[in-house]
């Protein structure tokens, strides 16, 4: 089968070439050196579903000739120094079910585009600066199974979008600026797995909406600044295997509505300024408990 030369210029000023096969499947061009590409060459790969431009330093992109790769199912962008970026052609790509931008500069952006991406199971937005965000454009896409919104610069976030994001299975909104937030459109998403809210600055945490998440097996709320927790709407949830509270400002916490604390394998709860820590009576010698030392504990 013939070969398709892909064309860019790297870092050191000079063009280089990567030969393809014409009916190549996934293209990875990861830390090549690329500082600019035609994106039109990916036309000729009819069968095209993964493209891979991570870890470079493109700081502009056109992406209007991907409209024509019906078949492109992953899009990585991440690690790159891409300021701004038009998502508009990505609207035509029905098939696109995963999206990297991470670890680029983008700050604002226009994610309207991507409601038309009916099949994104994968949106990562990890450290893009983001300060705020309208999830809106997700409503449409109610395969989402994993969202990332990690080490940005949020204060605020409404989840309302989110509910009809039915698939939905990991959540990571950790390392951002948030003091509250309301989990009540979780209540749809009963496949939720993972939830990290880690490394923000929430005083308090209503968990009644993942009550029913009957699949939910892990509750990250590390470095925070919670002076109290109830527990017991996750109490009943037969899958939940960890929960890490460490770093936040508790004085008491009661692990006796966790009614599977049998089956619990990790409790974190250093870092707290621990005084009272009841316990349900039960045995689990496979569950690692990390209290603070010196505390005392019921």
């Amino acid at each position: 089968m013939s070969s398709i030369l892909v064309e860019f210029r790297t870092i050191n000023g000079e063009i280089s070439h990567v030969p393809f096969s014409k009916g190549e499947t996934k293209i990875n061009l990861s830390e090549t050196g690329i500082v600019s590409i035609d994106l039109s060459v990916f036309c000729e790969f009819s069968t095209l579903e993964s493209l891979n431009l991570s870890r470079n330093h493109l700081e502009n992109l056109e992406l209007g000739h991907l409209s024509q790769c019906n078949q492109l199912e992953s899009l990585d962008l991440s690690h790159n120094a891409l300021a701004i970026i038009d998502l508009s052609p990505l609207s035509k790509l029905k098939n696109l079910n995963k999206l990297s931008l991470s670890y680029n500069p983008l700050a604002e952006l226009d994610f309207a585009p991507l409601q038309h991406c009916t099949g994104l199971k994968t949106l990562r937005l990890t450290n893009v600066g983001l300060k705020e965000i309208d999830l809106s454009f997700l409503t449409q896409c109610t395969e989402l199974q994993q969202l990332s919104l990690v080490f940005n610069n949020l204060y605020q976030l409404d989840l309302a979008p989110l509910a009809s994001c039915r698939n939905l299975q990991m959540l990571s909104i950790n390392k951002n600026q948030l003091k509250s937030i309301d989990l009540t459109p979780l209540k749809s998403c009963r496949n939720l797995i993972t939830l990290n809210l880690s490394d923000n600055q929430l005083s308090e945490i209503d968990l009644t909406s993942l009550q029913d998440c009957f699949k939910f097996y892990s509750l990250i709320l590390f470095k925070n600044k919670l002076q109290a927790i109830a527990l017991e709407p996750i109490g009943r949830i037969e899958t939940l295997r960890g929960l890490n509270l460490a770093y936040n400002e508790l004085r008491s916490v009661d692990l006796r509505p966790l009614s599977q604390y049998s089956q619990m394998k990790e409790i974190h709860l250093y870092g707290n300024p621990l005084e009272e820590l009841n316990k349900p009576n039960v045995a689990n010698p496979g569950l690692m408990l990390n209290s603070p030392e010196g505390r005392s504990t019921q």
